[in-house]
């Protein structure tokens, strides 16, 4: 059996409108409790039956409504003395409670039962009601006692239960993370493998090309430029980098794309507002762009790729759009960090001051995310 605790110090609003799963709760605590009473006065009547077959039904009834009444004043008393740390008041109500009980007694058997005649009073009643009144009393008060400290036991036990499985998912979160710890260090090992080698191979390559092509030159400096960008490490530490510095790699890869194709790639990148200080975390908005070169369509001069930036420095708010038709010919590579991976990135460092949509109409695709950054 359960029962709530009367605790006035914890009492506020939520005590008023409970929750469903409150009530169900509560419920099912007043069931557990119904059902333990009737199986007692069930247990009861049949032991009268027995040891006191003359004894009135009405006798065992009041007496087992004057049983369960004494067991939860008890109890009551109990949960002030404890739990609202006011032990004076307890011990009053519990002389409280006694007096009601001679009362509730005295009235059932000197006028109620008087009044149907079932039972004349003597002198030795009297004393015999003080009795029984002091003895039913003093022995709910003590199942009161056992059924405090037992239900104590069990939420005692049910809390520390509690609070060694939240440990050990602690533990699991702690080791998850340092094992994706250790996994991205050593992605970020593999990354950074000669990177002064490959700059210099490309430099090399720039300066024999300059003779040969001029667009070939171009292009190596462009890639050079890219993976430059692509392997610098995070100066400030805190993840970010300047958004001038990724748009900046965004459209070198657009230069690039476009000396693959002569020129011919069909796109709209434009750009409103100041960039001045902005600082976002990196490849989310130059992999929403390559996403559009990946499955969009580029060599329709009817339906451009389009991307827009915009800044809005009153509302710290950055939008940035790209809308492509889905092309169904060859797709181009990507960097491979896909758009879930992408919203993971934004909630971990963003939290809720983001926002971030796709939405497909027909043969055209859309995005668009609406960052609320700090100005550094």
């Amino acid at each position: 059996m359960e029962i709530t605790a009367v605790n006035s110090r914890k009492t506020n609003a939520n005590a008023f409108n409970p929750t469903p799963l409150t009530r169900i709760k509560i419920r099912s605590v007043i069931l557990q409790h119904a059902i333990a009473w009737v199986i007692y006065i069930v247990y009861s009547f049949l032991l009268n039956l027995i040891t006191n077959p003359d004894e009135h039904f009405l006798d065992i009834v009041f007496a087992n409504l004057l049983s369960i009444w004494t067991f939860y004043a008890g109890y009551f008393c109990l949960n002030i003395a404890f739990l609202d740390k006011k032990p004076l008041k307890a011990i009053l109500l519990w002389i409280c409670g006694l007096v009601v009980l001679f009362g509730l007694r005295y009235i059932y058997v000197f006028v109620l039962l008087e009044l149907i005649g079932l039972k004349p009073y003597t002198t030795d009643t009297v004393r015999l009601v003080i009795r029984d009144s002091i003895l039913l009393y003093m022995r709910f008060f003590l199942y009161s006692i056992g059924f405090y400290y037992a239900r104590k036991a069990i939420l005692r036990e049910r809390q520390l239960r509690v609070a060694e499985e939240e440990k050990f998912h602690l533990q699991e979160e702690k080791l998850r993370l340092e094992k994706m710890h250790i996994q991205s260090e050593y992605a970020f090992l593999r990354s950074q493998i000669n990177p002064h080698f490959l700059q210099n191979t490309l430099n090399f390559f720039y300066s024999k090309s300059m003779n040969v092509s001029r667009q070939l030159s171009d292009g190596i400096l462009l890639l050079a430029e890219i993976m430059r960008y692509a392997l610098a490490t995070d100066e400030a530490g805190d993840g970010k980098v300047l958004l001038s510095k990724e748009i900046e790699h965004l459209k070198n890869i657009i230069k690039i794309s476009q000396l693959r194709f002569s020129g011919g790639l069909y796109i709209n990148f434009s750009i409103e507002g100041p960039m001045e200080g902005i600082r976002i975390i990196p490849f989310v908005l130059i992999s929403l762009a390559e996403n559009t070169f990946k499955h969009g369509e580029l060599l329709e001069e009817d339906n451009p790729v389009t991307i827009t930036l915009k800044i809005d420095p009153e509302q710290q708010c950055l939008l940035f759009d790209t809308c492509n038709k889905k092309t169904t010919g060859p797709k181009e590579l990507s960097s491979g960090i896909g758009l879930v991976n992408i919203r993971k990135r934004l909630e971990w460092m963003y939290g809720h001051n983001f926002s971030f949509t796709i939405k497909e109409e027909g043969d055209i695709y859309k995005t668009h995310l609406e960052i609320k950054y700090e100005q550094s």
